[in-house]
């Protein structure tokens, strides 16, 4: 038997519509702070990621899937967003064309090779905010707060860690003390971490293998090595978020696994008491369009992990839609049932159709099993007065219409549905 192949998964039943309501929901938040929805390909050329997301960061040496097409062109499949928006932002002229700030979103497949885990797989999902032309703190503080909208929405607790990780003037600095200290205790690194004091130091902080802010007390931070402008940014950002009503913890060892990350860095955790708890996170990039080859211009933006967010919100958040039947108990009535279906697919009302006649006992053995809660039943009475018999199947009454009232018939289900919320919620 083939199965999936490992670290990807299918959705349906339940989980698919819970999963489609989520992603509903999380539209009309965005949507609702002028963000609009933004498409990119699943696959780009891999020179993307190396100049967008960094040489030397763990997605690029260790994480993607990549391959030669059929013409010998090296191509990836995204492992992030913002790259291949970035390199879209560029190539259709935004810039020019729309006015600053362009604010978009997107929600997509993501395909990472690492060990899939509870909330992580290699084909992942996220929500992703992007936000261009603006370099001001103030937006940096409305983006973690459209964040913090989404987690509220879905009644999640949460915490907002934020920092600050300098510009290409004060961030050699702080790497050069990151090197001097860590290069003391190389010896007791891990084999990435050894590597990464050459390559990549700041990746030397959020290691989950050393676990360096355990194990030491007095590594260098790098808001202690802010330029004036890096420092009176993080402090603007630090206001807007008090104003936002959003309370943000300073965390030195944020300081995310791309390169392109500038100033503003932040991670959200949820407040579940596991290891795996990080839900969002994002920050300021206002060199990595010029990085790929535009025109100069800041950056802002976030990724929200979905199958992680999904597993934190309660099975009970969303309940099933209310399902209606129609179904035939003698050959003669399939016609009519046909008919039947048909009007009723012209109104806001989730109905199908089950057109192999069954007996009655059969029909709501059936019925019961699927969660129907209402059925509609045509048989040979019903061929004869152009009537069709409806049951609820949570009372047990039943009621006579004719087949032409489908107007009425909805107006009913329409009731007993909102009745339904209205006593569950």
């Amino acid at each position: 038997m083939i199965k999936a192949v490992k670290g990807m998964n299918d959705l349906f039943g339940k989980k698919a519509y819970r999963w489609g309501r989520m992603e509903e929901d999380i539209k009309t938040i965005v949507q609702t702070a002028n963000f609009t929805e933004f498409r990119t390909p699943i696959v780009e050329e891999i020179a993307l990621f190396k100049r967008g997301v960094g040489e030397t960061t763990d997605v690029v040496q260790k994480e993607m899937y990549d391959f030669l097409d059929k013409k010998g062109r090296h191509i990836a499949m995204r492992p992030e967003g913002t790259a291949s928006v970035v390199r879209a932002f560029i190539e259709h002229g935004i810039s020019i064309n729309e006015p600053a700030p362009f604010k978009l979103f997107y929600i997509g497949p993501f395909f990472r090779y690492e060990r899939p885990q509870k909330g992580r797989y290699r084909q992942f999902h996220q929500l992703g905010i992007e936000i261009f032309g603006d370099d001001t703190p103030q937006m940096d503080g409305e983006m973690i707060f459209t964040a913090c909208r989404v987690l509220e929405h879905f009644k999640i607790d949460y915490e907002v860690h934020i920092n600050s990780i300098g510009c290409k003037e004060c961030r050699p600095v702080y790497r050069e003390k990151l090197v001097e200290y860590f290069s003391s205790k190389k010896d007791k690194l891990c084999d990435d971490c050894q590597k990464r004091i050459e390559t990549n130091p700041l990746r030397l902080l959020d290691c989950k293998t050393c676990n360096p802010k355990e194990k030491y007390q007095d590594i260098p931070v790098m808001t202690d090595h802010l330029c004036e402008i890096c420092d009176d940014h993080f402090k603007k950002l630090q206001k807007s978020l008090e104003i936002f009503h959003v309370k943000g913890v300073i965390d030195p060892f944020i300081v995310r696994g791309l390169d392109y990350y500038t100033r503003t860095a932040f991670e959200i955790v949820a407040n579940t008491g596991g290891s795996q708890n990080a839900v969002a996170g994002g920050g300021r990039y206002d060199n990595l369009v010029s990085d790929i080859g535009g025109v100069d211009t800041p950056a802002t933006g976030f990724a929200m992990g979905l199958e992680r967010l999904f597993d934190l919100i309660p099975e009970d958040f969303y309940q099933p839609p209310m399902i209606s039947a129609g179904y035939a108990l003698c050959e003669e009535a399939v016609d009519d049932l046909v008919h039947f279906a048909k009007h009723m697919s012209h109104h806001p009302v989730t109905f199908f159709a089950d057109y192999k006649p069954r007996k009655i006992k059969k029909v709501l053995q059936k019925a019961d099993r699927s969660e129907i809660s209402f059925v509609f039943m045509v048989g040979e009475n019903e061929v004869k007065n152009k009537t069709v018999l409806m049951k609820n199947m949570k009372t047990g009454e039943q009621k006579l219409y004719g087949q032409h009232e489908v107007i009425l018939i909805v107006r009913d289900l329409m009731k007993a549905e909102a009745n339904f919320l209205k006593k569950n919620f």
